[in-house]
């Protein structure tokens, strides 16, 4: 009799484990399929930090069991709208999107509200309501990021004329938005500072060399400072710069922001002088994320990653936390 009842209470608690690993793996499955499915749609897949980033997602779904699914929108709006359209006809149950552009994602995200898909912004902001549209947005400080950069030209260049070429990314995002207005908001309080010249780079290293070439001939070299939006376009700066016979890193400061290994290289080498940090390794905050809306917790507006100023002074101990 004895015997039966331990092999009775064994089945009954082999049901009751099947039960929970059961509920969990449904849970939040609004299509009732039995799965619960993941979708991301990236902006773009070009360059190291987009690349880290890609990588990031993928490794954190497979480690955490997910069935996950990608797209890549390849920074085209249109593109990018069919792309979570074509997520959602998947019967996905949760979206992920870093938006190429802030108002022409709104499709997107009304799609998804249609369908009752709960969305989590990455890396950049929407138009919308929070709480409405999208549940929160993991994302950097973008404005301190700019605040960070000219700072950094505060503390070392004292007294100086400061005059600064400024780079940017594709105009439309909010990042672009916010590390123009951080760099501002240091500039606007300082006589001696002052941005003599405002172009786009696209995020591209040969683009922003080129920009930075037409720039230094419409000029004649009459600045000191290149403010760049990400690591590849200072990349392709110092490149435009060394042409010219000019100095990155001496004659010609050269701050940026994001960690990239060979820009943190190309501060060592002199060529670069200050980067403000935005980790692209947004996996594990955004499956924490995910897994606190699962669990029934609400979210703040905004989930911030904490970032860093990389200089001379810490660029080899930085070094291998680099993307």
């Amino acid at each position: 009799m004895k015997k039966v009842l331990v092999i009775v209470l064994a089945l009954v608690m082999c049901l009751s484990a099947f039960a929970v690993a059961s509920a969990e793996e449904v849970k939040g499955d609004i299509n009732g399929d039995g799965t619960l499915k993941i979708g991301f749609s990236e902006l773009d897949i070009d360059g190291a930090w987009r690349i880290t980033q890609v990588e990031s997602m993928e490794e954190e779904a497979a480690a955490r069991g997910y069935d996950y699914m990608m797209t890549n929108a390849e920074y085209d709006t249109e593109k990018q709208v069919a792309d979570v359209e074509d997520l959602l006809a998947q019967d996905v149950d949760f979206l992920f999107i870093a938006p190429i552009d802030m108002d022409a994602i709104v499709p997107a995200l009304s799609a998804a509200k249609e369908a009752g898909v709960p969305v989590i912004l990455l890396d950049r902001e929407a138009t919308g309501t929070w709480g409405e549209d999208w549940l929160t947005t993991i994302i950097a400080d973008y404005v301190q990021q700019g605040e960070m950069c000219g700072q950094w030209l505060v503390d070392n260049m004292g007294d100086e004329e400061v005059k600064i070429v400024e780079i940017t990314g594709v105009v439309g995002g909010s990042d672009v938005r916010d590390r123009a207005q951080g760099i501002r908001n240091i500039v606007d309080q300082h006589d001696n500072m002052s941005i003599v010249a405002t172009q786009t780079g696209e995020w591209s290293r040969s683009t922003a060399q080129e920009v930075m070439e037409n720039i230094i001939q419409s000029t004649g070299g009459d600045f000191n400072v290149v403010y760049c939006h990400n690591d590849e376009m200072a990349l392709g700066a110092v490149l435009a710069l060394k042409a010219a016979g000019m100095n990155p890193g001496t004659d010609v400061k050269v701050i940026a922001i994001d960690g990239q290994a060979e820009a943190v290289e190309a501060i060592i080498a002199g060529e670069m002088n200050a980067i403000a940090t935005c980790s692209p390794r947004f996996g594990k905050a955004a499956f924490d994320a995910l897994e606190k809306y699962l669990a029934g917790e609400t979210f703040e507006q905004y989930i911030i990653n904490s970032e860093t100023l990389i200089t001379i002074d810490n660029a080899e101990e930085q070094l291998p936390l680099a993307f």
